[in-house]
């Protein structure tokens, strides 16, 4: 890998109230466009306004062409973190991500945000730049190419679309194909490579120049015959409906679109972890989350007898969406499922209907079917509500396992659940939460109530540690208008916690909650339940991360009670950047027995007991 002086490179990117600006530097002048310029101004056309980048030699062209341009070249401290701020800044913008580094050693350190992303279905692009095509087959520092260690080969199974581009007839195309599957339908991932003498060839060479503008594109596509068939079958019947949404309708535009949908047909709404966000849990309508973390009313209503019809949306129904696999989910129920993704969805259950249709275009439709004061639709609904008045009585949440154990023996440790409705208090109800992997996580996906606006914002699928902290940079630049706050934890600030100087270095104006209980506290429970390995493995030191904060120009704050978290809460809203507080928190039993029962009872179910 390049040293540090050889990789000093000073961004022109400067953070301001409002997010990142951009300066040109005035000794930055292109008599011609040259590959790299055209391949930002390609970027630059589609509306991406920050590239998440490790700076090296082989990027030089691409990183003054970024200067150059519109868009806001972000340093991160790893390619790997760059990864995940751009996985964060595509969830929050609706577009793509971009991150970019050096090939051999960077695309290497791109593999885990690359399979992050592909585990959750986010469009990015992992632009890199190899050695000069002349320096190929002969041993090169860092090669990358088929004759170094075949990248390629290495990072395509994690995406849609793996291209080195070698001929300067063929860039134009390979350029359009790379960014051709980043779109919020296909939510493809692709990684394109360009020798870095590539990069300074002109861009007019070719013989007939392909302009790097946006071209128009219309790729929604709706099945307009199916919903009729939903609306036949069961909305327009006198029937219980309930919903369960996962990862795809996790976005302002179709979390709007699906209260609406749920509003007009009065179908209660569960969500998935992924889906969290997608549905306000203070609605009448909430039966909150359902799988891994969840709550009461969301299982006790999915598993039941009630539920004639299960309407599942944008959710594929793995492991943890569907409480290990659950036979209660589908059971007597009609399963309907309508989903986006090309992929086979629902590998386990066979659904009864199975729709491939855009989830914004199929709820939009099913909003304009029938007009608000439709008779019949009134008799539905009223039939529908007498339901939800039983089903309403479910509560959200039960009271916590271990509080009459903690009460006995006078624990002073924060609970996380009440350090997390605290949190709740202090933050606008469209905050952007972004969390992290974790005991934390468990806890954070009961006790936050989502307001509904594609706002709670997690790895769901993969689940790397320390994704958090470098997916929420990229989400706070996406949506600069709205409070960001990550939760993270001490085992996951050890993985990718520097990267709160990138926070720091641009300005940018966000909170970090680091739950500090000194363990891998997910399994820390199990090893105090004399469950799974030794303490000795799932115990960690007790660092001083207000002081680790401090040390990287980030200001921070220390909170073991209620009281000091409210005055250092006060202190990061005061802030004019980025504030780190480290808040103590005990390990607990998990808010709820859903999931660990489920386990048992697959585990039962494949063992044939």
């Amino acid at each position: 890998m390049e040293s540090h002086a050889e990789n000093m490179y000073t961004p022109v990117a400067l953070a301001t109230a409002n997010g990142v600006s951009v300066t040109v530097s005035s000794d930055h002048k292109t008599a011609q466009t040259n590959n790299a310029d055209a391949i930002i101004q390609a970027l630059a056309a589609r509306d991406i306004q920050h590239i998440f980048l490790v700076p090296g030699k082989l990027i030089y062209p691409l990183i003054k062409s970024i200067e150059g341009s519109t868009i806001a070249g972000i340093v991160g401290a790893h390619e790997t973190a760059c990864g995940f701020m751009a996985d964060g800044y595509a969830r929050a913008s609706g577009k793509f991500g971009v991150c970019l580094g050096i090939s051999g050693p960077g695309t290497m350190n791109f593999l885990p945000a690359m399979a992050a992303a592909q585990a959750d279905k986010i469009p990015v692009l992992y632009l890199a730049g190899g050695i000069a095509t002349h320096h190929e087959a002969q041993g090169a520092f860092q090669d990358g190419s088929n004759s170094g260690i075949d990248e390629l080969t290495i990072v395509k199974p994690l995406l849609s679309a793996a291209i080195e581009v070698k001929n300067n007839l063929t860039l134009p195309h390979e350029l359009r194909r790379s960014l051709s599957c980043l779109n919020g339908q296909r939510k493809g991932r692709a990684y394109l490579s360009v020798p870095v003498d590539m990069q300074k060839r002109s861009w007019g060479e070719v013989e007939r120049p392909v302009s790097p503008r946006a071209p128009v594109c219309r790729e929604t596509a709706v099945d307009h015959a199916a919903l009729e068939g939903i609306l036949d079958d069961y909305l327009l019947r006198g029937l219980n409906i309930a919903c369960l949404v996962g990862s795809r309708v996790n976005n302002p535009q179709d979390a709007a679109l699906l209260l609406r949908v749920a509003e007009k047909y009065q179908l209660p709404v569960a969500t998935t972890l992924g889906g969290k966000g997608a549905f306000p849990e203070g609605h009448p309508l909430a039966l909150g989350l359902y799988g891994f973390a969840g709550h009461t009313r969301a299982v006790e209503t999915l598993n039941g007898d009630e539920v004639d019809v299960l309407l599942v949306l944008g959710c594929d129904l793995g492991q943890r969406d569907s409480l290990n696999w659950s036979a209660k989910l589908h059971g007597s129920k009609t399963l309907v499922v309508l989903d986006e993704d090309f992929d086979k969805a629902s590998s386990h259950y066979q659904p009864d209907v199975q729709i491939f249709s855009s989830l914004s275009g199929s709820l939009q439709r099913l909003l304009n079917a029938v007009a608000d004061d439709d008779a019949h639709l009134a008799s539905i609904i009223k039939l529908r509500m007498q339901w939800m008045e039983h089903v309403s009585r479910l509560p959200l949440e039960l009271p916590p396992p271990d509080l009459p154990a903690r009460t006995v023996t006078g624990e002073t440790a924060l609970y996380p659940g009440d350090a997390i409705k605290r949190l709740r208090s202090h933050f606008a109800p469209d905050a952007n939460v972004v969390v992290d992997s974790g005991a934390h996580r468990i806890f954070m996906a009961h006790h936050w109530h989502s307001n509904g606006g594609g706002d709670y914002h997690t790895s769901s699928s993969l689940a790397p540690m320390g994704w958090a902290i470098c997916a929420g940079i990229g989400i706070k630049l996406a949506a600069p208008h709205r409070d960001c706050l990550v939760v993270t934890g001490d085992g996951c600030m050890l993985m990718h916690g520097i990267e709160i100087q990138t926070a720091a270095r641009y300005r940018v104006k966000m909170t970090f909650v680091v739950m500090n209980n000194c363990a891998h506290g997910a399994m820390h429970i199990d090893t105090l339940q004399n469950r799974g390995i030794s303490a000795d493995y799932t115990a960690l030191p007790n660092h001083d991360w207000q002081a680790f904060a401090n040390s990287l120009g980030v200001a921070a704050a220390k909170a073991a009670t209620l009281d000091e978290l409210d005055r250092a809460l006060a202190a990061a809203a005061e802030h004019d950047g980025p504030y780190l507080i480290e808040m103590m928190v005990g390990n607990h039993a998990v808010p709820n027995r859903y999931y660990a029962e489920s386990v048992v009872e697959y585990q039962r179910r494949i063992e044939g007991v």
